[in-house]
């Protein structure tokens, strides 16, 4: 069975995957800010060496030429750019330096460690030169003999640019009569600081990708436990609904081992069998654990025709079908029943209700006829019954003989009426009945009844109104307290009217104190011309369940032999039920 949930949890669900996405975007973006920031690091360090080297270089030169002053207070010329072709080549020596020279305007190479005049193998970009053409050193990474060069010219010293002035002063070279400014030029290798970025570039990508890879993990599992726990909870709440599907499903359910013990059972099958708290009425004994055979059904489950069996048990009419267990994955339940209930009591009941309708309708139809042809002749005798009684008064034993001829015939017309009555009843209209006005009028109606047996008539209502047909509800009411009369013993006796307010109606109950019912006669006591009484025609009480039939209502008998009985009708209000 699939049912569908009122809620899912997709809150935790969009969460990681929330989580995830900005893991993962932070973890670039910190990735990348670093990787950056090393770049930035290795870049000035590159610059801060560049600079500290043109540093070095030009007091170098500057004190090499103060060293060559011949006394007039100008440099040797000739030596001053050998030795700084000495200064340079020795620089390029060590290897961190791939080129430094000496430059003049329009970025042209003065002195270079090949030579003066010597080609430096690149020319300085253009931005280098408008850089150093406004007075303003310039950095940058150059690819320079395939590979990567860090490259910083910076304006030398104006004492160096006189001493390049006086070296030139004199000669045919007219080409700079008036030299503004010179420029060291250094180029610094980056290969090995770039190999370091690089190591370290991929050792962060890798760590990144470590963490996000981790982070995928993690967030793949915490999906994986949230369906996992969304699965398990769905399958709590199925359990939990089947439970109590089954619980408060009408039919009993019961499951019962190969070796005949009751496994499980449901919320019906333990009411049905064992009280309303799965507990027997008569002993108290659960219904889970107990042994199959210990019901009167037993046989049930010796029968290898799956049909529906009709037991009665505590007083209910069951029907029981008894269907193999069959689960192909568990070999331990080879051999287990299940067994369903059902309980047909009210169907039985109204089965039983139907049969007796249709027998009181054969009934009916066969006393309607009887009747027609009885009550005219019956009139005639009367007539002449009554006539020889006052002919032959005084003139005994005659005139006993007239007046019990003229009493049987009344007897007789009573029971014809009463026939007649069962077998057409009139339609009834009810309406409000106020039971004290009503039970008032009754008391002085029986009142000589009453008196002869030395009783008067005990109240207990707690309901004073009911819904019913006025003279259906009087006659109901004298053919109960008649019966009751019939029953009460001479001295002693008591009759008890009680009314009980009930959701859907009123039940009205009538109880005297006398030798009660058998069984057999209670089993009989509704049906026509059945009774009890040597002189009664069995038609008291039939016609009392035509009336309740009438009424939508019901009567239900309590009795049994030396406690009395109690006759309990019930008025349904708007065709309800009780």
């Amino acid at each position: 069975m699939e049912i569908r949930l009122r809620y899912r949890e997709k809150g935790p669900i969009m969460a990681a995957v929330l989580a995830l996405i900005i893991l993962g975007v932070g973890s670039l973006f910190l990735t990348w800010r670093n990787i950056q920031h090393q770049r930035a690091i290795v870049d000035d360090h590159l610059m801060l060496s560049s600079r500290v080297i043109i540093t070095g270089i030009e007091a170098n030169l500057v004190r090499t030429a103060r060293g060559m002053d011949d006394g007039t207070g100008q440099a040797s010329s000739p030596l001053f750019s050998p030795m700084a072709r000495d200064l340079f080549r020795e620089l390029m020596s060590s290897g961190e330096v791939s080129f430094v020279g000496l430059f003049g305007p329009q970025g042209r190479l003065l002195i270079s460690p090949e030579g003066e005049d010597g080609e430096m193998g690149m020319p300085l970009p253009p931005p280098a030169q408008q850089s150093l053409a406004q007075g303003k050193p310039w950095h940058g990474m150059i690819n320079f003999g395939g590979k990567l060069v860090m490259v910083s010219a910076q304006q030398a010293r104006p004492e160096l640019s006189r001493i390049w002035d006086a070296h030139h002063m004199g000669s045919d070279d007219d080409e700079f009569p008036d030299l503004p400014a010179l420029f060291i030029v250094i180029g610094l290798s980056a290969e090995k600081h770039l190999s370091q970025f690089q190591q370290y570039r991929r050792a962060a990508l890798y760590q990144t990708g470590y963490v996000f890879l981790a982070a995928i993990v993690l967030w793949t599992l915490a999906f994986a436990y949230l369906q996992r726990r969304e699965q398990s909870r769905r399958l709590i709440h199925l359990e939990q609904f089947q439970s109590r599907l089954l619980d408060n499903m009408p039919d009993g359910l019961v499951s019962v081992g190969a070796d005949g013990e009751i496994l499980a059972a449901n919320g019906s099958a333990r009411r049905l069998l064992g009280g309303e708290n799965g507990h027997r009425e008569n002993d108290g004994k659960g219904v889970m654990g107990r042994r199959w055979d210990e019901f009167p059904f037993a046989p049930l489950l010796d029968n290898d025709e799956e049909e529906w069996v009709q037991y009665t048990y505590n007083d209910r009419n069951l029907e029981m079908l008894a269907i193999a267990y069959e689960d192909e994955e568990d070999f331990d339940d080879e051999g287990r029943r299940l067994v369903l209930i059902r309980d047909r009591t009210r169907i039985k009941t109204l089965e039983e209700d139907l049969n007796e309708a249709q027998r009181l309708a054969t009934i009916g139809t066969l006393a309607a006829g009887v009747a027609h042809e009885v009550r005219n002749p019956l009139s005639s005798l009367r007539g002449f019954a009554q006539l020889l009684a006052e002919k032959l008064r005084g003139q005994e034993p005659l005139n006993t003989y007239a007046s019990t001829m003229v009493q049987e015939a009344d007897r007789l017309n009573r029971v014809v009426t009463d026939l007649l009555y069962l077998s057409r009843p009139r339609e009834f209209v009810p309406e409000d009945i106020d039971l004290d006005k009503f039970l008032d009028g009754l008391d002085r109606l029986l009142q000589f009844d009453m008196r002869s047996k030395h009783i008067r008539l005990e109240y207990a209502l707690e309901a004073h109104l009911v819904y019913a047909d006025p003279d259906g509800f009087k006659q109901v009411l004298l053919n109960l307290i008649a019966n009751a009369l019939d029953a009460i013993p001479e001295h002693g006796g008591r009759i008890v009217i009680s009314s009980e307010q009930r959701r859907n109606g009123v039940w009205l109950a009538v109880t005297d104190n006398g030798a009660g019912m058998p069984e057999d006669v209670k089993r009989h006591a509704l049906e026509p011309f059945f009774t009890a009484k040597p002189k009664g025609t069995g038609l008291g009480l039939a016609i009392v369940n035509n009336i309740m039939r009438a009424h939508k209502g019901r009567i239900a008998i309590d009795t049994g032999q030396e406690r009395g009985t109690r006759i309990n009708i019930f008025f349904p209000r708007d065709g309800g039920e009780d």
